[in-house]
């Protein structure tokens, strides 16, 4: 079974069988790329833009900024940020911290050069800065994940610096992307920084902490380490570093159509990837990886993820964030296509990344909707941030259910 229903301009309640949506921006162009469990609610991050209007509406200008929003348990605002001080930027990933403040990663944009330069904001929990800082390089550098170290906190990212071959890295060509991973203290001051991949664009997306003390990357890479006949294009890798950020181990996994990494869980044997195969469009579908904690070892489960809409029909759909659910199953979330429209796609796995009959949801109306993100609270709500787009505009959008 499959359930579906429409966003609208009004806001609705929420209980067991009744979905929760909210909408956040001024509805030119903002997005929602992160949400994390904050005390009574949520904390989302992403992108605002702020804009000046003049007579009859007319869009002056805009700039983008860093959106961080708390809310409460039912989706509404208890204060909003926008970030980024003169310069446009974005926010990419927001995290919870014990002490009730919470962290923020993502890029500026020099507005002399046009280059991202990777951004990192504290905020207390009334939503004032307490700290930020840009890191300024040559090149292009953004924030895609964050995890809290005993030193202060390890950022992932991407930079397109040039780096010769080393033992810990085939270096990078310039202009081409590359692993990044930025170690600061929690006064957000620089301790040390690394730079890992091939000599194309490799690309981490998300990383989790180990089970044996150190963390573990998921990403996309155009390197193939088979012949053309059976890897080539976009490939999904593992890379595995110590507590430091060193000691590199990778792993490329791929066939001949193009694989898109989206996120990692860590199993206590183990490890649970999901991704996308194919381009944008009817072609694509959601897949997973299952690795033991070995990861160069044989993979232990791959399959298509796949939500049936009739017994001789799949949907199309791709997979953009995985979440623990419940003590022995995962929530996904992503994009679906049905027809000439894209709809937010929640749904509920089996251990093994297979979806559960009648545990799913589509949401949209026209236009392009689409969950990057989501979680489960401790009272088994899942709740998927992402955006409404409809025309050349967007919103931030929250929806929240329990199945």
């Amino acid at each position: 079974m499959i359930i579906m229903f429409f966003f609208t301009s009004c806001e609705k309640s929420q209980d067991n069988n009744d979905p929760l949506i909210r909408f956040y921006g001024d509805a030119y162009e903002d997005v929602g790329y992160s949400i994390s469990t904050a005390e009574g609610g949520y904390i989302i991050a992403g992108l605002f833009t702020e804009i000046t209007r003049i007579e009859n509406n007319y869009i002056e200008k805009y700039t983008r900024k860093m959106a961080v929003i708390r809310t409460d348990a039912d989706g509404n605002t208890v204060w909003e940020n926008k970030l980024g001080d003169n310069f446009p930027a974005e926010g990419s990933k927001v995290i919870s911290l014990d002490d009730g403040a919470f962290l923020c990663a993502g890029y500026t944009i020099d507005t002399v050069s046009s280059q991202k330069n990777m951004f990192v904001v504290k905020l207390n929990g009334d939503g004032a800065v307490a700290a930020q800082k840009i890191f300024e390089r040559s090149g292009n550098q953004y924030g895609t994940d964050i995890i809290k170290t005993p030193e202060g906190f390890m950022i992932l990212g991407v930079t397109d610096v040039a780096k010769p071959a080393s033992a810990e890295s085939l270096g990078n060509i310039s202009g081409k992307k590359d692993i990044l991973v930025l170690r600061i203290d929690d006064n957000l001051d620089w301790i040390d920084e690394f730079a890992y991949g091939f000599p194309g664009n490799d690309e981490g997306v998300a990383f989790k902490a180990d089970s044996d003390g150190g963390y573990i990357v998921v990403g996309t890479t155009d390197r193939s380490e088979l012949d053309k006949s059976e890897q080539d294009q976009n490939n999904i890798f593992l890379l595995k570093i110590n507590s430091v950020g060193g000691a590199p181990e990778f792993r490329i996994v791929g066939g001949i159509d193009d694989e898109y990494a989206a996120d990692i869980e860590v199993l206590s044997d183990g490890y649970f990837v999901v991704g996308t195969i194919g381009s944008d469009g009817s072609a694509q579908k959601g897949y997973g990886w299952k690795f033991s904690s070995n990861i160069n070892a044989p993979i232990i489960l791959k399959h298509d993820i796949v939500i049936k809409t009739s017994p001789s029909e799949n949907l199309s759909l791709s997979v953009n964030a995985i979440a623990r659910y419940k003590s022995n199953s995962f929530v996904m979330a992503g994009q679906a296509v049905i027809g000439s429209s894209t709809k937010m796609v929640i749904f509920v796995t089996d251990a093994d990344g297979y979806p559960v009959d009648g545990k799913n949801i589509i949401a949209g109306s026209t236009g392009s909707q689409v969950a990057y993100d989501v979680i489960s609270d401790d009272n088994d709500n899942i709740i998927a941030v992402g955006k409404n787009s409809y025309g050349n505009n967007s919103m931030i959008s929250l929806l929240k259910i329990r199945f």
